[in-house]
């Protein structure tokens, strides 16, 4: 079960860019809901897996997770059948801004603009950062270019459902268009796991000292016990014991 509370549309004021800002910043901050939603759904599916699997090997662990399941259970029958719910948060809200700009008689003008938004409730602080720069030329004679850089630091609430708090940290990459490309990016880091997604898809993990990973690459050597694999000057290998 994952709880999310949108903030209503800001009243847009000032001029037409002006209103444009508040309206992707309020979009923005939308997106990065959903998407901290999403992770806490992937990341709870992955612990129940575990604990499934950790079940089946070693018998489970009794009363304890019959309780947790009685707890969990009888939440979601209140929540489902209430007549009432009420929620109230409280959130602090900071944005902070920097301008750059460096004109060039001969090259053209560049313009950058950075951007610290800090948002914290109860359950976390987001740390959100974006960068925008331009390049203009002069009468035609320099291309524009346009690159957008969103990066995140999330800590607090990573899985609502079994109250896992963690930190995550992540960015994201758009085009012109304001696309995301797929070099999106995030790692997560609680008590017992530390994860990597790509895209929102988790394609590695480290968790009970064991690192789950699919391709790996090493440029030197590795060592398993009293064995090291070794790669020689000539690019042979080679298993040796140590």
């Amino acid at each position: 079960m994952v709880d999310i509370l949108f903030d209503n549309p800001p009243a847009l004021s000032g001029k037409p860019e002006q209103q444009v800002l508040q309206l992707y910043n309020h979009l923005f901050m939308l997106s990065n809901k959903l998407n901290d939603a999403f992770m806490e759904v992937s990341i709870s599916e992955k612990r129940a897996e575990e604990r499934q699997q950790a079940g089946t090997a070693g018998g489970g662990t009794g009363e304890e997770e019959n309780s947790s399941s009685d707890f969990l259970r009888t939440k979601a029958l209140i929540i489902k059948t209430a007549e009432i719910v009420r929620t109230e948060m409280e959130n602090i809200r900071a944005t902070l801004n920097t301008n750059i700009e460096a004109i060039s008689e001969q090259f053209g003008e560049y313009e950058a603009n950075l951007q610290a938004t800090i948002e914290a409730t109860a359950e976390g602080v987001l740390q959100d950062y974006k960068i925008e720069e331009k390049i203009s030329g002069i009468e035609g004679q320099t291309e524009e270019f346009i690159r957008k850089t969103s990066q995140y630091i999330y800590s607090g609430l990573l899985d609502a459902e079994n109250q896992i708090y963690g930190i995550a940290i992540g960015y994201n990459v758009t085009d012109d268009e304001g696309n995301l490309n797929d070099q999106n990016k995030m790692a997560t880091f609680t008590a017992d796991r530390l994860s990597f997604y790509l895209n929102g898809a988790e394609v590695a993990y480290f968790s009970n000292n064991v690192f789950h990973i699919a391709q790996g690459e090493v440029t030197d050597s590795m060592t398993m016990g009293h064995f090291q694999w070794k790669i020689f000057s000539d690019g042979s290998m080679g298993l040796m014991k140590i």
